[in-house]
């Protein structure tokens, strides 16, 4: 477990960022804003035909601006979305889904009405370590929305994460979990200056509360950067994720660790 050191202090870089003050201009170009977030998940999986099951999520994102600390402020996002996932090869997921961003004004940091359709394309490779497991996933995101200046974008976004769980109790769940992910992004045209997108670090507690019910509790900090490349927002907040699977047969294990959405 030597990864886990260097995972722990990966996340609390991003969330010490923080503590940086909105609109505090960096020596270069870039200018920083802080804003608070509180992210709300819930899904439900179910089996189709073995190996295949299926699962329909619905995210909701609370944020707050630069100058206002409360993160249920504003109801900026809403995120229906499902997932085909192929569970026949052991310890690797294969996953196909579609998300639909229901994106909602910001009128402080001028973010109008708008949404976005998302395909994505997911491998999860997971390794069992006794009671812990480590894992790593990479997906790609194919963003499809029109910008502020009403030109249609199609952006592709290859992502990377690093994940760790840990069960605290052999009867019941108890799991702890953490995980890194980075993202970058790349467009045609001159749309994009850089490819980074974010850096996104996600820890939290996950416990049974009924057999097939679950509940994540935790917190995210992420670093993101603006398409023009002028503006990092770090954003953090809590996460509460309720998840249920119907299983009828197999063991109980811990679910995936929620997939909180902040951009």
């Amino acid at each position: 477990m030597n990864a886990h050191p260097r995972r722990a202090a990966l996340a609390a870089a991003a969330l010490l960022l923080s503590a940086l003050p909105a609109r505090a201009q960096n020596p270069g170009t870039y200018l920083v804003g802080n804003i608070p977030v509180a992210v709300g998940i819930a899904s439900v999986e179910f089996p189709v035909s073995p190996p295949f099951a299926a699962e329909f999520d619905l995210a909701l994102l609370g944020q707050g601006s630069y100058d206002n600390r409360n993160p249920f402020a504003y109801l900026s996002l809403v995120q229906p979305g499902g997932w085909l996932h192929f569970d026949g090869v052991e310890n690797l997921r294969l996953s196909l889904g579609f998300q639909e961003e229901l994106i909602r004004a910001v009128p402080s940091l001028g973010i109008k009405d708008s949404q976005e359709e998302r395909g994505m394309a997911r491998a999860r490779l997971q390794q069992p370590r006794g009671q812990a497991a480590l894992y790593e996933m990479t997906q790609l995101d194919v963003r499809s929305f029109d910008d502020p200046a009403g030109t249609h974008r199609v952006v592709f976004r290859p992502r990377f994460r690093l994940g760790q769980g840990f069960n605290l109790d052999a009867v019941r769940i108890h799991s702890l979990v953490l995980y890194e992910e980075v993202a970058f992004q790349f467009a045609a045209d001159d749309y994009l200056a850089r490819p980074f997108s974010f850096f996104r670090t996600v820890a939290g507690y996950t416990w049974t509360t009924r057999r097939g019910t679950f509940v994540t509790l935790g917190i995210v900090g992420q670093v993101s950067l603006n398409a023009p490349a002028t503006r990092y927002d770090v954003f953090w907040g809590p996460v509460l994720a309720f998840s249920h699977r119907f299983r009828s047969t197999a063991p109980e294990t811990p679910p995936e660790p929620p997939e909180v959405d902040v951009q």
